[in-house]
């Protein structure tokens, strides 16, 4: 009895230190990293920076003529469209795709 007590502990001793070694194979090395930190203690390249940044000018100002643009969907609102007229508006569409909306009647024949 002892003896397949102590049996099974050493096989699960094993078989834990089997599957910790094979874990941390997988596990990747920390020694490389410090070359990564290294090379942010060095000053940005002014060039790079400057690209950067003009690329980013570039994107925000289209961004602002995307907002400007007249292919817009606005129901008119900067013209002074109030907001009960385009809610009026959106409801007519609404009532237009309704299959009972407003329109020619058929009749049953």
């Amino acid at each position: 009895m002892v003896t397949n007590i102590a049996v099974v502990g050493v096989s699960l001793m094993l078989g834990t230190l089997i599957v910790l070694s094979a874990a941390s194979e997988n596990i990747p090395y920390i020694g490389h990293r410090a070359s990564y930190f290294g090379d942010m203690d060095n000053e940005p390249d002014s060039e790079v920076m400057l690209e950067i940044l003009a690329k980013l000018g570039q994107t925000i100002m289209r961004a602002n003529d995307l907002e400007n643009s007249k292919r817009g969907l606005d129901l008119g609102l900067s013209r002074g469209f109030s907001g009960s007229q385009a809610a009026k508006h959106l409801m007519g569409l609404a009532a237009a795709n309704y299959a009972g909306g407003p329109g020619r009647r058929r009749r049953q024949a």
